[in-house]
């Protein structure tokens, strides 16, 4: 029988497990290692080890690349392939300001995700204070703060009406800071809240030019276990209505401020911003042609089987050959991605090699 080198990282081909349809191949690697590992341990005679048991084969897959597909990270994240289409994407654009004071930014953003800073001349960081948006109740301008917000609770339930606010288009509500509701109209019944409870609720008004600040903070306790009949309403204490006043006020400052243009794809900056400075706009927009995936803390890759080709060369050159068919592999929960600004970026992937059910972890095969 010939004897034989091998100088090839294995081309990996994934499978759907318990089917030959293909899902992923690979033929980038750089390098590839699979390790197999048992424990041993032995029971001695006279100090001499006489019999010995065996542990079930563990085995790992290793994959080195600085290549790589987007739906092998996908894959790795547990999510079943890339999802395309429509999706948000957050920008930051600087300006040198012209003469009209006129931001354009190519795209319409998404509502109230527009933020703008003067950028410092000398160290080219931004001003820490942001510039406000011009905030007026008229068309073109975010609306006003929410007034007369009031909240009256059951033991599990509470009810939140405010007065309306003009120009807006619909309401945010907030409970502990956490948006739970997108009304239309001026009033939201909230749920599944624990009796005897401190809550808090703000609402915010909203329309195409962005959203109004806070409303002040509304501090309720929900009644005791089986009360079905709502207490009074509670309003914000006068300290909350001052604070959030004051937030609002410094929103709607007489002097520097912006405001989106008709259409919304830009933004108009007051006479007092300064023709020929440098400004920064982050904001989020909608865009076509994404491609993405997500990483979810209770989701976790799927198992395949993997079918790796590879080429071995007897010792008079002639190059046969080989295949190993692992038969129940697990991308490993643990994924590290190092990025680093003077070298390629290099992935180290790694596979559990698990056994089906009949033991069996892997068959190598070789035509010779």
């Amino acid at each position: 029988m010939s004897t034989y080198g091998l100088k090839d990282a294995s081309n990996i081909t994934f499978v759907k497990r318990g089917t030959t349809t293909p899902v992923l191949y690979i033929d980038y690697a750089n390098q590839t290692n699979t390790q197999w590992q048992s424990n041993r341990v032995y029971a001695k005679k006279k100090g001499t080890q006489a019999i010995a048991w065996d542990s079930a084969r563990t085995g790992k897959l290793t994959i080195q690349t600085e290549m790589f597909d987007l739906r092998l990270l996908a894959m790795m994240a547990g999510d079943d392939d890339l999802h395309k289409g429509t999706n948000t994407i957050f920008k930051r654009k600087v300006f040198q300001l012209q003469g009209d004071r006129l931001i354009d930014l190519g795209a319409k953003p998404v509502e109230g995700s527009v933020s703008v800073f003067r950028v410092d001349d000398k160290d080219k960081r931004e001003h820490i204070t942001e510039i406000p948006m011009l905030v007026s109740g008229d068309a073109g301008s975010v609306p006003h703060m929410v007034t007369d917000v009031a909240v009256s609770a059951k033991d599990t339930t509470a009810t939140i009406t405010w007065s309306s606010t003009d120009n807006a288009t619909n309401y945010v509500v907030y409970r502990n800071g956490v948006a739970i509701g997108y009304p239309a109209g001026t009033s939201f019944n909230d749920s599944n809240l624990t009796p005897e409870t401190k809550y808090t609720y703000t609402v915010v008004a909203k329309n195409e030019a962005g959203q109004s600040v806070q409303s002040a903070e509304v501090v309720i306790t929900t009644a005791t276990s089986g009360t079905h009949v709502a207490g009074a309403a509670v309003k914000a204490t006068e300290d909350a209505i001052k604070k959030a006043q004051e937030n609002a006020s410094g929103a709607n400052l007489n002097g520097l401020y912006f405001k989106m243009t008709k259409g919304g794809n830009g933004i108009q900056l007051s006479d007092e911003a300064v023709v020929g400075a440098t400004y920064a706009v982050y904001y989020v927009v909608k865009q076509d042609g994404i491609s993405s995936y997500t990483i979810n803390a209770l989701k976790f890759a799927t198992n395949y089987e993997i079918y790796a080709d590879a080429v071995i060369r007897s010792q008079d050159g002639e190059d046969k050959f080989a295949q190993i068919h692992f038969t129940n592999v697990k991308p490993a929960a643990n994924v590290t991605f190092n990025q680093n600004s003077e070298q390629v970026t290099s992935l180290s992937l790694e596979f559990d090699l698990l056994a089906d059910e009949n033991n069996d972890q892997a068959i190598y095969k070789y035509i010779e």
